[in-house]
């Protein structure tokens, strides 16, 4: 066995067209011919970072009747805005359209703009993520959730075994046997991915058959060079870290080149040679694992698109020791 291979769109875009939905359960499909084990969709509310997906499940309802492999992701739903039992009935609900496909990531959000639409304190955001990813393990597990006795239906007893979290916090997530989403910190040196799946695969506790499992996120972007000024890759990645820098969530400008910028985000581009030798120097990922590659910025058009996703399919990740379950079922 090899590590997995997976995709995260985040549905970036300019507006809000019926063609960005279409768009993206093509890449799905696409990605599914091309042998990618997984794919993982983000969620943005109120067009954050021109992201234009405020409802993940519903569209990874519509994947599922267009695929029949490839792991269904959310990387991530912001749980403080979500009510557990809704999340997990929605969930419940998908993940039987899916065949139990669903991976069900989440996070505590961190856009302002998000938390006052919902009327709620951006500093209380972790309390509330606690509380009701909580209630979600119960929820799941087949809790009682009134006192008439009744428990979620449908059930999805085995979805507690595919959440998934995006968070520093790792040894929280490790107690709870979710598996780890880890993406560049610009806030944290290079090395802070290692570091991060390190701490949370020691503060492992055995939960039954599960194991540590990881989610490891990376920028890539083959034959295109990002340092060229007029590409349109480096507009969209120096718009989102203005943006960033104003709400807060980025470093202040510290005199950085756009190079080294690139760096801090973990953005790999150029030729196919030099980004394996970047994503080999970099976490290693064990069996269970994925290697979840984001393809697009928000003027990646849905040809460019596909065709990073097969460089990465095609050369990227197999000298990485990735295998393709496409390759083996055409052999």
């Amino acid at each position: 066995m090899s590590f997995s291979l997976g995709f995260l769109n985040r549905i970036y875009s300019p507006t809000y067209t019926p063609q960005v939905y279409h768009n993206a359960v093509e890449l799905f499909r696409v990605a599914e011919e091309l042998g990618f084990d997984s794919g993982w969709v983000a969620q943005h509310h109120l067009g954050c970072e021109t992201g234009r997906l405020p409802s993940p499940l519903p569209l990874l309802a519509a994947v599922a009747q267009h695929t029949r492999r490839i792991k269904l992701g959310t990387g991530i739903v912001v749980l403080p805005h979500e009510p557990a039992l809704r999340l997990a009935e929605d969930a419940a609900v998908l993940d039987l359209l899916a065949d139990g496909r669903l991976q069900l990531g989440l996070g505590s959000g961190f856009d302002p703009d998000s938390f006052t639409a919902f009327e709620q304190d951006l500093g209380e955001r972790h309390a509330l993520y606690d509380n009701r990813i909580n209630h979600l393990h119960h929820i799941l597990a087949g809790a009682a959730l009134n006192t008439n006795g009744q428990t979620l239906n449908p059930a999805a007893p085995s979805l507690g075994e595919r959440l998934w979290e995006a968070t520093s916090r790792v040894e929280d997530v490790a107690q709870r046997g979710n598996g780890l989403i880890v993406a560049p910190n610009p806030r944290l040196p290079s090395t802070g991915s290692v570091e991060l799946i390190h701490r949370y695969r020691e503060a492992w506790n055995p939960h039954d058959s599960l194991t540590p499992r990881v989610a490891l996120v990376r920028a890539v972007f083959p034959g295109v060079d990002a340092r060229d000024p007029h590409s349109s890759l480096r507009h969209d990645i120096s718009t989102y870290i203005e943006r960033q820098r104003r709400i807060g969530v980025y470093p202040a400008d510290a005199g950085l080149t756009f190079a080294e910028e690139l760096d801090r985000l973990g953005v790999l581009h150029g030729n196919s040679d030099t980004i394996v030798r970047r994503l080999a120097q970099g976490a290693k990922l064990q069996d269970g694992d994925h290697l979840v590659v984001q393809v697009q910025t928000s003027s990646t058009g849905l040809d460019e698109a596909i065709r990073h996703l097969e460089r990465i399919a095609k050369d990227i990740a197999p000298a990485l020791g990735w295998k393709s379950i496409a390759a083996e079922h055409n052999a």
